[in-house]
């Protein structure tokens, strides 16, 4: 005696995923921008972008997709960045001390502009000073409290 024949469940039907053909241009950074069209007759795949109208061509083969002409199109770019030469930055000159630049950009025609300039100078060569800074009474006053109520506390550890 042999097995029951049982029922066959259907077959689901599996669905292709199609691979995309069009892509984010690397020069616009448009979306979706650059399509990319192949023929498989003359063997290349042609790229371009709506928006900055970059075109690339490159030979494909039988097994080719957009992708890959994508991808062809990315490592032509990278390796012309790479081959061209890099550029230096300028170093820029620094700036002069707050002290000379308002001496410096002062627009009274004193006589003893001379003197302002050297005083700004020397200011700016020694070492500043709590006493240098322009600040209130207030302020000096609550930096002191700090510091003793600092002071204390370590005191009594």
């Amino acid at each position: 005696m042999g097995k029951r024949k049982s029922a066959k469940k259907p077959q689901t039907k599996r669905t292709k995923e199609t691979l995309a053909t069009t892509f984010k241009c690397l020069f616009c950074h448009h979306d979706n921008s650059v399509n990319v069209k192949i023929d498989k007759s003359a063997m290349f795949g042609h790229l371009t972008c709506k928006v900055c109208g970059q075109k690339f061509t490159t030979p494909i083969n039988n097994l080719s997709a957009a992708v890959d002409v994508y991808c062809d199109w990315v490592d032509a770019c990278e390796e012309a960045r790479q081959k061209q030469p890099k550029k230096f930055k300028v170093p820029k000159a620094a700036s002069p001390p707050p002290a000379i630049s308002a001496a410096l950009n002062d627009e009274e025609d004193d006589e003893d502009d001379d003197y302002d300039l050297d005083r700004a100078l020397e200011k700016s060569k020694r070492k500043t000073k709590s006493r240098d800074y322009d600040d209130s009474d207030d302020d000096r006053h609550r930096r002191k409290q700090a510091r003793r109520a600092y002071d204390e506390d370590d005191d009594d550890e």
